[in-house]
């Protein structure tokens, strides 16, 4: 007998007793904020997803798409496959791109 294929997605809890957690819109801007290397943020559009337990505790977050200077593309299905594997309550979605106006 054949056996289905298997999707594996890592997820591996660090054992800080002090994990993240998100109260306010403030919260979620440091903790996202913190991720994002601060010496290539303005070279390249970049998507991540925050992913969120029932208490809005941080189980992690993960970069989907790193575009170029004019865009970047996401797949939709692997946020929600990803969502869906690590037993995730709320996920944020987070978009950053550095406009320069003259």
């Amino acid at each position: 007998m054949e056996k289905a294929n298997e999707i594996k997605i890592s997820y591996k809890n660090n054992g800080n007793r002090n994990q993240l957690q998100i109260n306010s819109a403030r919260d979620a801007n440091k903790i996202i904020m913190d991720s994002w290397d601060k010496d290539s943020i303005e070279l390249y559009e970049s998507f991540k997803v925050v992913f969120l337990s029932n208490g809005n505790i941080v189980k992690g977050i993960c970069t989907f798409s790193m575009g170029g200077l004019t865009g970047t593309l996401v797949d939709i299905r692997l946020i929600f496959a990803t969502a869906l594997k690590t037993l995730s309550t709320a996920i944020i979605l987070t978009h950053y791109v550095e406009y320069i106006f003259m």
